[in-house]
């Protein structure tokens, strides 16, 4: 959100912007108040009923339909770089390639009833999908002056924040600080523009990182820093912050942002249990078996007890568990997440988790029950539990390394970082309802009988 110091002042004064907002507002008296499903450790006991159902933590209210898609463009001056002026031999830029594909999805969805376009100027402009796109096609033809970064998201809380509706965000996501004394405050500035209108429970907002070649004008965040440059020999990142109630957002992700080459972040929002069970003939050791009532009259694919008749630090007991995650974004699918955050919960016993792979082309043409899953979580105990007790699989809900990656203190060389970006997202995070796991799996261990 740079432009040229030359032109224009690099802020324009919040009380300025809130004049020129667009008009109306809207009531949130009916949105709802989700709340995190979370599984305590004495809701995983052995159930003695074969008729009962296997409990879940799925969400029990019924999803508001995704009714409304704000896609807003940002068209100031640092942004010209990702969308140059159509040139003779009719080079683009891949943010022109990536974005005018997106909107064209977005357009064509049938995942949302309602869509409207918006060029991101000193206030949101509504234009047709065509004014939009041909913009990311065609080039900037008139830069706004500015685009104060808390100016926008008080706007979008203020404006557009509504039940079944997302508004995301297309933006470099340079906020531009007057001068280096205001640096520590990037985060409480994020944090006070998503909760100046009132709290939302139920915001939550996901972060899609992309880079892309840029023919431009390159414009440091800090004056101070560097001097405006023509760019680059190097990729630029830019965004999309998908910002709504947590519901609409894990609708539309799912729906329209399923791209994993995007890099990407997720803050407040709730993913259904992912279907899970043991698998009692896929790498298994030692002595145990189902001891789910009923085992062998049920589905295979929905073993949640484990029996154990022998285990010692010579014969350990080692059991797989099979899950499905493919509904989950792609952070959260990612090998080397999942590595370092899937963790085992248990009470009174010796188990841990001693690794996690994903499916092979092996695992998914099998005729047994580990097609049906997507990754594998190996279990070892070295001793027989003294009765039945719990054990949770948990995802632990951690920013992911590339942040940090992308981060840096002085954009004053162009490079395929973001000015202050952890800080940007330590605002965001401090705005939405903690959510410290994306899911807990109950499992139960127990002493043969």
């Amino acid at each position: 959100m740079r432009y040229p110091t030359s032109l224009f002042p690099r802020l324009l004064p919040a009380l300025g912007l809130a004049l020129l907002l667009l008009p109306g507002c809207y009531s949130r008296s009916d949105i709802e108040q989700g709340q995190e499903p979370t599984v305590g450790m004495t809701d995983v006991m052995p159930n003695d009923n074969p008729d009962a159902p296997v409990a879940t933590a799925e969400a029990t209210e019924t999803a508001q339909p995704l009714r409304q898609v704000n896609v807003l463009l940002e068209v100031s001056g640092s942004m010209e770089g990702f969308m140059p002026k159509t040139t003779a031999d009719g080079g683009n830029t891949r943010f022109q390639q990536q974005v005018a594909q997106f909107l064209s999805e977005v357009n064509n969805s049938p995942a949302a009833r309602q869509k409207s376009f918006f060029l991101l100027k000193e206030k949101p402009y509504a234009e047709s999908y065509a004014v939009v796109s041909g913009t990311v096609r065609a080039g900037i033809r008139q830069p706004a002056k500015s685009t104060e970064l808390p100016a926008v998201l008080d706007t979008l809380m203020t404006r557009y924040y509504q039940p079944g509706t997302v508004n995301v965000l297309i933006s470099d996501f340079i906020y531009s600080p007057k001068n280096a004394g205001a640096i520590p405050y990037i985060k409480t500035d994020i944090t006070d523009a998503l909760q100046r209108n009132a709290a939302q429970a139920d915001l939550a907002v996901s972060v899609y990182g992309f880079t892309s070649d840029f023919r431009g004008t390159y414009y440091p965040a800090l004056v101070a820093a560097g001097k405006k440059t023509n760019c680059c020999d190097t990729d630029i990142p830019y965004y999309y912050w998908v910002i709504g109630p947590a519901e609409a957002v894990r609708q539309f992700d799912a729906a329209l942002l399923t791209d994993e080459t995007a890099r990407q972040a997720h803050f407040g929002v709730v993913y259904p249990r992912p279907a899970y069970s043991v698998l009692d003939k896929f790498e298994n050791k030692g002595s145990w078996y189902y001891g789910d009532a009923g085992a062998s009259k049920r589905d295979a694919a929905a073993y949640r007890v484990v029996a154990v008749s022998e285990a010692s630090a010579q014969q350990p007991v080692e059991f797989v568990v099979g899950l499905d995650l493919q509904n989950l974004p792609a952070q959260y699918r990612d090998l080397a997440y999942l590595q370092q955050n899937l963790a085992v919960q248990t009470v009174d016993t010796d188990a841990k988790l001693v690794g996690v792979t994903a499916a092979t082309a092996q695992t998914r043409g099998s005729s047994g029950p580990q097609s049906r899953f997507t990754h594998f979580a190996k279990i070892r105990l070295t001793k027989v539990p003294p009765a039945a007790r719990p054990l949770v699989l948990k995802l632990q809900n951690q920013r992911p390394a590339w942040v940090s990656q992308w981060t840096t203190k002085n954009d004053g060389t162009p490079a395929a970082k973001t000015f202050a970006l952890s800080s940007l997202l330590d605002g965001l995070q401090a705005s939405v309802q903690a959510r410290p796991t994306v899911f807990e799996l109950p499992l139960t261990l127990q002493p043969a009988k």
